[in-house]
């Protein structure tokens, strides 16, 4: 990695030309010519702290190792140009120092002794900083803050790094908390005592009137996560810092696209309460949100089913599994509220909800149809008649595994969407595949007589999709949707890399994958 020091392009450390104060994209644009750049001389900026020193959620405390995770929230610091077109992500020297940057104060900055380090084309980070580099401050409000408004569409590269208001936000998934987590593996915190530490993070998907679509991140030792008040129901204004989190546990490489947002404080989701300011209208859902042993089938209630269609909880509609298999309640990890790691509340513990969701198992190699040479999963059936708009969207939130390395292998990896309003012909929609994970297990030494660790690609939880269906599903008799494997990558129980194996017709290793909720919606 080549280092370069900034001598002749930087000014020199006299008392005159230190007066100068460098544009941020002047100080990118130096800092994007080579990958660190090492400034030993006076460098002044100025701009305003937009991170919070007593926020949990500025930066992802990312896996050391399978069972523990380095701590990169603590010393890290967002600071965003006056105008607030650009950001750095800054990197203390020392965690203690993050309490003299203190949330909206205007700061001026001498860089001398640290270096900026570029992270692709628009993601810089200052490192070695420490509050010996403030030449100035002064006491901030909300209000100093350039109000940076946009909807998901319009987010560039370029406001990586700077604090955002994204408009008409609401979440997808409205029926858990700020982070649907298994709880066990979480951080220590106020509400949660007993986390062993070996994860932290996860995301909510979120969504605008347009169709574009968001990820919130937040980190597992914020308080205020799973208090007990549920996600806003309604669409507004959510903010935060725009960032680039890489989280292999949730999906693979970028997954998560340019940005995801974190908000700061409880009060950055400024969205309303009530369900009747949503963007979107309801055609069929599935939540399985109220507990109960049962499935509502075209049959009557059933406790386990295999082909038999279940009956939308909301709207109108039908699910049944593609491949058969034993389909009954099972865990969601999206109970309301947890407190001091004691009162798991009614429904269940840990943060789980014990019947809220479809479990289906069955053979590995039940997932692929060999004869037609194609995955096969669920299917849903739904009519738009009627019906007209401007985006139509099918959600999901899924995962595999029984919290147990027995039942997190051979499973599919890459899943996809496909659509039909004939019921014959069926037609992908282009998205990036999703990635099935395994919520997380420990040691197991009881497979084959070999040990397993936690693999660092095993989830907290389930992981939620979106896709957008063509104009042409509207105004439809019958719509069929089906979520299915698009490739034989099956899960192995490596460390890293998980996807080695393949589905082959003679796997026969039962597989848990379970469904949290499928939601049908359109504006």
């Amino acid at each position: 990695m080549a280092v370069v020091l900034l001598v002749a392009a930087l000014p020199a450390a006299t008392e005159a030309r230190a007066q100068k104060v460098w544009k941020f994209e002047e100080l990118r644009t130096e800092a994007a010519k080579r990958e660190i750049t090492n400034i030993d001389t006076d460098v002044l900026i100025e701009g305003f702290v937009i991170s919070d020193p007593t926020s949990e959620n500025r930066e992802h405390n990312g896996q050391a190792f399978f069972n523990s995770t380095y701590n990169g929230n603590a010393n890290v610091v967002y600071f965003e140009s006056l105008d607030g077109k650009y950001g750095f992500r800054c990197y203390l020297s020392s965690s203690k120092d993050v309490k003299n940057f203190p949330r909206y104060a205007r700061m001026m900055l001498n860089l001398k002794g640290t270096n900026i380090k570029r992270f692709g084309a628009d993601r810089f980070s200052i490192n070695k900083l420490s509050s010996k580099a403030i030449v100035r401050q002064f006491a901030g409000n909300a209000a100093a803050l350039p109000r940076k408004e946009r909807y998901i569409h319009e987010l560039t590269p370029a406001d990586m790094y700077t604090y955002v208001t994204l408009k008409d936000c609401e979440f997808v998934f409205k029926d858990g908390s700020f982070s649907n987590v298994y709880e066990n593996y979480s951080q220590r915190s106020s509400i949660n005592k007993f986390g062993n530490g070996m994860m932290d993070g996860w995301a909510s998907l979120l969504c605008d009137k347009y169709g574009s679509k968001i990820y919130m991140y937040m980190n597992t030792k914020v308080p205020w996560r799973r208090d007990g008040s549920g996600v806003p129901q309604g669409a507004g204004d959510m903010k935060g810092v725009l960032v680039f989190t890489f989280m292999p546990r949730y999906g693979v490489n970028d997954f998560f696209g340019t940005a995801a947002i974190r908000p700061m404080t409880r009060e950055d989701i400024a969205m309303p309460a009530e369900p009747e300011k949503s963007n979107y209208k309801s055609i069929a859902e599935w939540n399985w949100s109220d507990n109960s042993f049962t499935f509502n089938t075209e049959k009557g209630q059933r406790k386990a089913v295999s082909t038999e269609r279940i009956l939308a909880d909301v709207g109108s509609g039908t699910l049944h599994s593609m491949v058969g298999g034993e389909v009954i309640r099972g865990r969601d990890y999206n109970n309301l509220r947890i407190t001091d790691g004691k009162e798991y509340g009614s429904k269940g513990d840990r943060g789980m909800v014990l019947r809220g969701a479809m479990r289906i198992k069955t053979p590995a190699c039940s997932w692929w149809d060999w004869k037609s040479d194609c995955g096969r999963g669920i299917e849903l059936n739904f009519s738009t008649e009627g019906i007209s708009g401007n985006k139509l969207m099918v959600a999901f939130s899924f995962g595999a595994g029984e919290i147990n390395a027995q039942t997190s292998y051979d499973f599919p990896v890459y899943w996809g969407v496909e659509y039909s309003t004939d019921g014959k012909n069926f037609y992908r929609i282009a998205t990036s595949p999703k990635a099935l994970r395994s919520v997380p297990w420990w040691y197991v030494n009881d497979i084959g007589g070999v040990t397993y660790p936690t693999s660092e690609e095993a989830g907290l939880g389930f992981t939620e999709h979106r896709v957008l269906l063509p104009a042409d599903a509207f105004g439809c008799k019958n719509v069929t949707v089906r979520i299915v494997p698009i490739a034989k990558n099956a899960a192995t129980l490596a460390t890293r890399n998980t996807d080695k194996a393949a589905l082959r017709p003679n796997l026969m290793t039962d597989t848990y994958v379970s469904f949290g909720s499928i939601v049908v919606r359109y504006n």
